[in-house]
């Protein structure tokens, strides 16, 4: 089956201002996904890195001392995002709570930047 002229230019026309702005897409969201990791990085460096260390691995005298979970570590890597949440929100064992002192878009990329460190040991 063929396309009238005036079919086949509207479906041309379509498909040629269409296909840059698709392939944008993806681009944007993963520069998204991307500034937020960095901001969680950013987060997780003034908060948490003096226990748990830049790389996540608790290989610092407070994380040492402390027992602090290698956060790169499958064990942690596997618990769902709300269980990390509650424990950065409510502290465990010897870590504060978090809550009153980042609001809960930065807990949140302080998660995104912890699952990118999975896999890093």
């Amino acid at each position: 089956m063929f396309l009238s002229p005036i079919v086949a230019k509207r479906v041309f026309v379509t498909l040629l201002i269409a296909t840059p702005v698709l392939t944008l897409v993806p681009i944007k969201w993963t520069r998204a996904a991307n500034v937020r990791s960095r901001s969680g990085e950013n987060i997780f460096r003034a908060k948490c890195a003096v226990c748990h260390g830049v790389d996540g691995s608790g290989r610092t005298p407070n994380g040492k001392k402390l027992k602090v979970p290698d956060l790169r570590s499958d064990e942690v890597q596997k618990l769902p995002d709300d269980e990390l949440l509650d424990i950065i929100m409510n502290g465990k064992g010897y870590m504060p709570p978090f809550e009153k002192k980042v609001s809960a878009d930065q807990l949140q990329q302080v998660i995104i930047y912890v699952r990118s460190l999975g896999g890093k040991n």
